[in-house]
């Protein structure tokens, strides 16, 4: 930066690019608070100008012409510019664009990024940018897809060769420093033993989890480590500090016990829980090969590790079914609102349930019709008065738009102050994303709505659509549902799934299915006479055993490609659609 006003951080995601300029922006303001300014003049404090530049439309972002009263209106671009150099204080002023990198709107800072530092607005008026101001552009590649030409294309050699190039590789660092950041974060909480203990079953176990999951398993959609790790923290800190959490404080070889079976429970789900049910198996043996040596593990013999919680009062795992609770039917609740409890419903919810707790946005995953929306919603109904908690739901789709997407989500939050958003008193809005990866690509590969969604889960906050001023949002979890990418689905961005825990939904057993279905009509059929009553375990037997032939035996083909069947087919039937 000393020689270059430009500089992009580029590298893939979870590498620590923001972590980079935050870092280097403390230690020379307190450089030149130790006094130290007067021998380095790139000593001074600085102030940072973050936006996402595809978070907004091109108008928003430099500026346009009102076509009604023809007044010109800056753009966020524009605004930061302005702002940086009406300020005549010798401090740093860096403008941070934090988002891809593509030809729609990077070919416009050329000016800027040359020795012009000339801002050129589309109403012919220029703005001189001053020595104090730099540039940063925190991207994972200058590389971006067309939608066009269906190609992968870069950013121009006229753009690259302006800025400095600064790679920052996610190998260097991995996750230690994070978890022992986490750890050292929750001070008295956790006894240093404690502390000491859990850090050594991490370095023990963890890096040989991912790697056997990259070598050897298939992801449901790609996590990068981080996201793992983060959510192995958090379920760690869910269970040992939350509601109905262990003693901390009891003899060392019973704690040690119970810190290594939750945290075996925590490792299977957050490490594994993102893939198919296709690769348990495999997962759940390697997981038992690594702690089989491990005294204080205690797993279970028989059954699989999938199929047992961490009960915290007992101080040991034991069976989901221990806690499955029954199914009453409702007549006048919607066919597909309606919830079966079965222990997959039970775990996904449970999981998501102490995600929340600790403010960690949660992504389920898995084919059509396996049940992410229904569980997502019955939870989050179902906890909303024991745990504060304001459900939102937003369906995506490909026409969703940024500015919509923004819309809908301040007119559930309440102002508190002029530009600061929040949830209603002692309550907690939870944003739950039906059909995540549904809207449509941009020319260059960019999702708008997605990019807005990841400055909330970045800096807590997004930009007003008028007067362009820093909205902060409290109290605000987002939840998300979304089938892997395919079939109109589009790949997300990983900078923005790299904030969730995700969990895949495994497609309902057989002996599942029958549970679910013959509950629903067993329940509809209850006023009818015992003769009718009876028949309601052999409508779905046959329901079921039809659906299965029709899925096996009648493949799509080009000219019949409608022969496309999913649980929703099913539902449908016993429905009586």
């Amino acid at each position: 930066m000393m020689v270059r006003h430009g500089v992009m951080l580029v590298g893939p995601t979870g590498g620590g690019k923001t972590s980079v300029y935050t870092v280097l922006a403390d230690a020379v303001e307190a450089l030149h608070a130790a006094g130290h300014g007067a021998t380095n003049s790139f000593y001074r404090p600085v102030k940072t100008y973050i936006l996402n530049p595809k978070s907004v439309t091109m108008g928003e972002l430099y500026g346009e012409v009102n076509t009604l009263t023809l007044e010109w209106r800056d753009g966020l671009m524009a605004l930061s510019v302005r702002s940086a150099v009406g300020d005549t204080t010798d401090d740093h002023k860096w403008i941070v664009s934090d988002g891809p990198v593509d030809a729609l709107w990077i070919e416009n800072m050329n000016t800027v990024l040359d020795d012009n530092k000339m801002l050129c607005l589309a109403n012919s008026e220029r703005i001189k940018l001053t020595s104090s101001i730099h540039m940063l552009f925190e991207v994972r590649g200058v590389s971006f897809y067309c939608g066009q030409c269906r190609t992968w294309r870069v950013a121009s050699p006229a753009t690259v060769s302006r800025c400095g190039m600064v790679y920052i590789d996610p190998d260097e660092l991995k996750w230690k420093p994070y978890v022992q950041t986490w750890l050292s974060g929750l001070g008295d909480q956790l006894p240093e033993t404690v502390r000491v203990y859990l850090l050594e079953l991490f370095e023990q176990y963890v890096e040989k989890g991912l790697q056997f999951v990259w070598k050897c398993c298939a992801q449901a959609i790609s996590q990068v480590d981080i996201s793992k790790v983060t959510t192995l923290c958090c379920l760690l800190e869910a269970l040992l500090l939350g509601k109905g959490g262990p003693d901390l404080k009891m003899d060392a070889k019973p704690l040690n016990s119970v810190l290594c079976q939750t945290f075996v429970f925590c490792y299977l789900w957050a490490v594994g829980g993102n893939l198919p049910d296709s690769h348990w198996d495999a997962f759940d043996n390697f997981v038992r090969q690594q702690f089989e040596e491990n005294d204080d593990a205690k797993l279970p013999s028989s059954g699989d590790l999938w199929s047992v919680y961490m009960n915290l009062a007992n101080r040991r795992l034991e069976p989901w079914e221990e806690i499955l609770p029954s199914f009453r039917y409702h007549k006048e609740v919607p066919f597909f609102d309606m919830l079966v409890p079965t222990a997959d419903t039970v775990r996904y919810g449970y999981l998501m349930e102490r995600l929340l707790s600790v403010r960690r946005s949660v992504l389920f995953t898995g084919l059509t019709g396996v049940g992410k929306s229904v569980v997502a919603r019955g939870l989050l109904n179902g906890i909303q008065e024991d745990a504060g908690y304001l459900p939102v739901y937003i369906n995506f789709s490909a026409q969703t738009s940024s500015a919509r997407t923004q819309e809908i989500i301040e007119s559930k939050l309440e102002k508190k102050r002029k530009n600061i958003l929040g949830a209603p008193i002692h309550k907690r809005v939870v944003i739950f994303v039906d059909d995540l990866n549904m809207p449509k690509l941009d020319r260059y590969g960019s999702q708008p709505p997605i990019e807005l969604l990841r400055q909330f889960q970045d800096f807590s906050g997004f930009y007003d659509r008028e007067k362009f001023f820093w909205k902060e949002i409290q109290d605000m979890t987002i939840a998300a549902a979304c089938a892997p990418p395919g079939g109109g689905r589009n790949p997300v961005t990983p900078r923005f799934m790299r904030h969730f825990s995700m969990l895949c939904l495994p497609t309902p057993a057989e002996h599942s299915l029958k549970l679910i279905f013959k509950a629903i009509l067993s329940g509809f059929l209850s006023d009818f006479p015992q003769a009718v009553r009876s028949c309601a375990g052999s409508i779905v037997s046959a329901a079921v055993e039809i659906y299965h032939r029709m899925s096996v035996d009648l493949l799509p083909t080009p000219a019949k490609s409608h022969y496309v069947f999913n649980l929703r087919d099913l539902s449908k039937c016993v429905q009586g659609e």
